[in-house]
């Protein structure tokens, strides 16, 4: 017999690339983070080779385990699609799509409150790029999509949610007029033109050191001082990293809640509330996914 990738261990891999770690996997699955773990040596056996490495406090993935994820994200969307079609009767399930971008920050806040507040429905997050869980809501495989907006109208702030320009704390802050070094996501994303505006003001400038795919990547990227990076946050940064002192003021943000006339109202009334409540409801923006511009 050949061999086999379980969906649920596919699931908590690729939820450590989008959320950036095992912890913040687990809290996004309502997993333990042992489980999220043995699920990681789980496809490790399965593949006969290793698939992340620690690096620091962190995790990278391997060539190998790359590979596996990009196999696995292609696997979840056709796997969730499937089960969408054939699901229980409607109420049975709801799934949410999430940007990557702010899933550390925005689904511990989410996925127990609807657990509370939907009981014996099962709750399933699918994490991908704004634009992939926005068309997903389009077709009908998510029921909403919880999207990051830089939000210009907005004044930025100092504490809370909001946007950072993170750099390593393993390598020395670049010199103030220096060219800047930028790790950025690959087209669409949301934050990829106002990472590059926000340096062209500067004396140094800028250049794209690198362009990824998914956060974890980001990140681990910018722990080992490969460029700045410009994230939601809350008040914690990740392990390993910290604000670029020398980095213009970065934009307000808001989080998109889209809809479709097949979303349950109390759903998506229910997840703006939760959000609102813990980032401030000026910060959360409840929309028809038709009026939400797609990322540039």
């Amino acid at each position: 017999m050949g061999r086999t990738f379980d969906i649920i261990p596919l699931r908590s891999l690729v939820a450590v690339a989008a959320t950036g770690g095992v912890h913040r996997a687990a809290a996004s699955l309502a997993l333990t983070q042992s489980a999220v773990s043995q699920h990681l040596r789980r496809l490790e056996r399965e593949a006969g080779c290793p698939l992340v490495r620690r690096d620091g406090r962190g995790i990278a993935f391997t060539p190998a385990g790359e590979e596996l994820l990009s196999h696995a994200r292609t696997i979840l969307v056709a796997h969730d699609a499937a089960a969408a079609r054939f699901d229980s009767p409607p109420g049975a399930a709801v799934v949410i799509g999430a940007a990557q971008n702010s899933s550390a920050v925005v689904l511990p806040m989410v996925i127990g409150k609807l657990r509370e507040s939907f009981p014996g429905t099962e709750v399933r997050i699918h994490l991908d790029r704004n634009s992939t869980v926005r068309s997903m809501l389009d077709s009908g495989t998510v029921d909403v999509a919880v999207t990051t907006r830089v939000a210009p109208e907005l004044s930025a702030r100092t504490e809370g949610f909001r946007l950072r320009w993170l750099w390593s704390t393993r390598h020395g802050q670049p010199e103030p007029g220096a060219v800047t070094p930028i790790i950025t996501f690959s087209a669409p994303c949301t934050l990829r033109q106002p990472s590059f505006d926000a340096f062209s003001a500067l004396p140094g400038g800028w250049h794209v050191a690198a362009e990824v795919n998914d956060l974890a990547t980001g990140l681990e990227a910018t722990r080992a001082g490969v460029g700045a990076m410009l994230v939601p946050v809350l008040d914690r940064l990740p392990d390993g990293l910290a604000a670029l002192q020398c980095a213009p003021p970065p934009p307000a943000i808001q989080l998109g809640v889209a809809y479709t006339e097949r979303t349950p109202a109390d759903v998506r009334e229910t997840i703006t509330t939760v959000l609102g409540e813990q980032l401030g409801p000026e910060r959360v923006e409840m929309l028809h996914n038709r009026t939400f511009p797609m990322p540039a």
